[in-house]
């Protein structure tokens, strides 16, 4: 690996000295302190001797960094003693050819297989995006959410055929994901209504507000007409809809068609109304269509990562935050904040965190890939694009914009409402009374 460096025996002796006297001066007793290697941190295992209580050993973690000289310590509990994290003197870099080549990947039976970054064991780190279903990433600026994603992007590239893959990209800083618009022709769906083959291309990657609604109203109409496929085959998941079909048991003059997972990656995510709709309505549901989102913000905050959105995302990956609060709200633990940043991250699939130092995937490496596919012949249909969401026309649908009322789906009591208003012309005064008939 190119960037790796080998942490000294002398670097390993010294922290092991050091843990030892910081915790005889608050008379905490050992019987023996392991070190365990990893590219950026490295884990101490301490047993302790028997009666020592590890919530003393807990709370005097600021004191053993402190005595260590180090940043990022980080005390926790395994299951046989307790692991002290220290940040190594010089960080080793993990590259993505790393990731790739290692036969965790390589050999991985996950129907769409991610390599995230190295464990603590300096083992590959391999998770299936069609388990998690969907996965929220977070963290402070400059910490590592963009490569992360970009890592997560080319593992799926290196692992799926266009034919079984399609993305959409909604990039809101407009330059994210430029260079993979170049996959237009293999991996990328898109709406159908784009009036040349330019515009097609230029409005690929998803860039401002009123596209993102749009097409993700799209992806619930592909999402609600993929379960009537899979209610009509009688099965109850993609995977097994399309080995069927590929047996030749679902006919084609039936409407059924091979269904390609459709990955949607959002970068930047803050609540917009509009999206967050039908965002929460594609985690619902979307799994056993083939529909996986990735939501990535650098502002944790509650009002942000609502209820709703945290129960849908049970897998999550947490940068560098800032405050103890940020990594409770992301991970539901506090530890986020004690990260060295540049790609260290906690990595959580449900209960357990574990530290990750995420793959490095540079952005010429990233044109260097997407060039290459471009460079491969695609498919020819109407703009030479091979996969078109449904069209969206009705505005008032779940999900339209803000502004706009459903006149089909409206309140039971919106009429008497209207009346009352209109004959006062005093709405403002009317909220509380309005709020009380509600209750009642």
């Amino acid at each position: 690996a190119g960037g790796r460096r080998e942490v000294s025996s002398e670097e390993l002796t010294r922290n092991n000295n050091k843990i030892r006297a910081a915790l005889a001066n608050y008379k905490i007793q050992l019987n023996d302190v392991k070190a365990q290697v990893g590219p950026t941190v490295t884990l101490y295992k301490v047993y302790p001797a028997p009666g020592v209580k590890i919530a003393d050993i807990k709370k005097l973690q600021e004191d053993i960094g402190m005595t260590l000289n180090a940043r990022g310590v980080r005390v926790i509990q395994l299951s046989d003693c307790v692991g002290i994290e220290v940040a190594n003197d010089y960080s080793s870099i993990v590259p993505l050819k790393a990731l790739l080549n290692d036969t965790a990947f390589r050999e991985s039976k996950a129907e769409l297989p991610v390599a995230i970054g190295y464990t603590i064991t300096q083992k590959v780190k391999v998770f299936d995006l069609a388990d998690a279903p969907h996965l929220l990433v977070a963290g402070a600026t400059k910490q590592g959410k963009s490569v992360g994603l970009n890592v997560i992007v080319s593992s799926l590239l290196y692992s799926k055929h266009p034919s079984e893959l399609k993305f959409v990209f909604i990039d809101p800083k407009m330059v994210e994901f430029s260079s993979y618009a170049k996959l237009l022709k293999h991996y990328l769906a898109v709406l159908p209504d784009a009036g040349s083959e330019e515009d097609e291309a230029n409005r690929s990657i998803v860039k401002n507000p009123k596209d993102a609604e749009k097409i993700l109203r799209s992806l619930c109409i592909e999402m609600d007409d993929r379960y009537e496929l899979l209610s009509k085959a009688g099965v109850n998941n993609i995977k097994l809809y399309n080995s069927r079909y590929k047996e030749r048991k679902l006919r084609p003059d039936h409407g059924h068609r091979y269904l390609p997972y459709i990955v949607v990656v959002v970068d930047e995510y803050a609540a917009s109304r509009s999206i967050t709709n039908s965002i929460i309505r594609l985690a619902q549901k979307g799994r056993a269509a083939g529909l996986h989102v990735i939501l990535a913000t650098q502002r944790p905050s509650v009002d942000v990562i609502n209820g709703l959105i945290k129960s849908n995302f049970p897998m999550r990956i947490a940068f560098r935050v800032a405050s103890r609060v940020d990594s409770t709200t992301i991970i539901d633990s506090p530890g986020a904040e004690k990260l060295i940043g540049k790609g260290d991250m906690l990595f959580s699939a449900g209960i357990e965190s574990e530290r990750i130092q995420c793959g490095f995937v540079s952005g010429d490496e990233i044109d260097s890939i997407n060039t290459f596919i471009s460079d491969q012949r695609g498919y020819g249909k109407c703009y030479n694009t091979p996969y078109y969401l449904p069209d969206v026309t009705d505005t008032g649908a779940e999900g339209g914009s803000a502004g706009s009322l459903d006149t089909n789906n409206l309140d039971e009591r919106f009429a008497e409402a209207a009346r009352l208003v209109g004959s006062t012309q005093t709405a403002g005064r009317l909220e509380a009374k309005a709020g009380a008939t509600v209750l009642a």
